[in-house]
């Protein structure tokens, strides 16, 4: 039995993993709708997401990378649905869930997936990643930061109020609800260091667009030092362990 599912992703300049992230929701959440939330895209992201059948949405920042009015989109754009479950993710976000375990989840009354961030860690030698394959990518360190509440049951959710990068959320529920995590939980793998040439060049790019933001301490995790950069995907690499469960998502809590 099929389910209700709607994904926004942001999206800037990604069209080297957008293909790769609808493919992993296509597959494990085949019912799904995909809309692409692309702020300004400069290379071939919006032409590949409505290639791939997804519906494409644009938004304007002046150019810079500009959380708080992505926090204002990802609390506001599901809302004209009213039913089903959705999903409110960036480009890099790869949430494990399938459908059999949402219509369970259902069943059992949550109404927002409980979510363990593993930041992956791959050892592409390409900036197009194009000589690894990121489905078995199985290095990680866990990354709290990613474990967002990222997936909700609309017709019980009336607010997510989401803070700047939707780490945290304060969520209110409609009338007759209440909010219920779930018991188990899924992984969240945060597909951001994938090889040092990939990495490199999202981090210069995302400084270049965050000098305003760093004006009012925001984004301040970014840089073009690429020493810097090497010396932390160098860290994650020597730190990793190595995802061996066969089970999409962690334990029941």
């Amino acid at each position: 039995m099929s389910t209700i599912i709607n994904i926004f992703i942001f999206c800037f300049n990604e069209s080297v993993l957008l293909p790769h992230t609808v493919a992993h929701y296509k597959k494990y959440l085949p019912s799904c709708t995909i809309t692409i939330y692309d702020n300004e895209s400069t290379d071939n992201s919006v032409k590949i997401a409505k290639k791939l059948g997804c519906g494409v949405v644009g938004w304007k920042s002046g150019n810079i990378n500009n959380p708080l009015t992505r926090r204002d989109i990802a609390n506001n754009c599901w809302k004209y649905i009213k039913t089903g479950w959705i999903l409110i993710i960036d480009m890099d976000e790869w949430l494990c869930v399938t459908e059999q375990d949402l219509q369970i989840e259902r069943l059992k009354g949550t109404n927002i997936l409980t979510i363990l961030g593993l930041e992956m860690i791959g050892e592409s030698q390409k900036e197009d990643v194009s000589d690894v394959d990121l489905f078995n990518i199985n290095k990680y360190v866990e990354n709290t930061m990613e474990s967002k509440s990222l997936c909700f049951l609309r017709n019980q959710i009336k607010e997510m109020k989401y803070n700047a990068g939707a780490h945290k959320c304060t969520p209110e529920c409609n009338l007759n609800f209440k909010v219920t995590y779930s018991s188990t939980q899924y992984y969240n793998k945060h597909m951001n260091i994938l090889g040092l040439p990939f990495l490199t060049k999202k981090m210069i790019q995302r400084f270049n667009r965050s000098h305003e933001m760093r004006k009012i301490n925001m984004s301040t995790h970014y840089t073009e030092d690429s020493e810097l950069i090497a010396q932390k995907y160098k860290t994650y690499l020597d730190n990793s362990k190595v995802l061996t469960v066969d089970s999409f998502y962690t334990h029941t809590l």
